[in-house]
């Protein structure tokens, strides 16, 4: 189940990058605050990195 949870938040994580270059503006809404869209672009890489690892470190067996 966990691991089916990190493969949607991948998921998320890389849609939102790849809409970004097509839906957004010059800036993107990330918990309300209005930040820049490199920015922006680079949260959300950086959280696909962090779940990636962590998809990558969890046991192949599953619980």
């Amino acid at each position: 189940m966990r691991k089916t949870i990190l493969i949607i938040g991948m998921a998320i994580a890389i849609l939102t990058v790849v809409y970004s270059f097509f839906g957004m503006g010059d800036t993107g809404q990330f918990f309300g605050f209005e930040v820049h869209i490199w920015v922006y672009r680079l949260i959300w890489t950086g959280l696909f990195v962090l779940v990636l690892f962590d998809y990558l470190k969890s046991p192949k067996k599953s619980e």
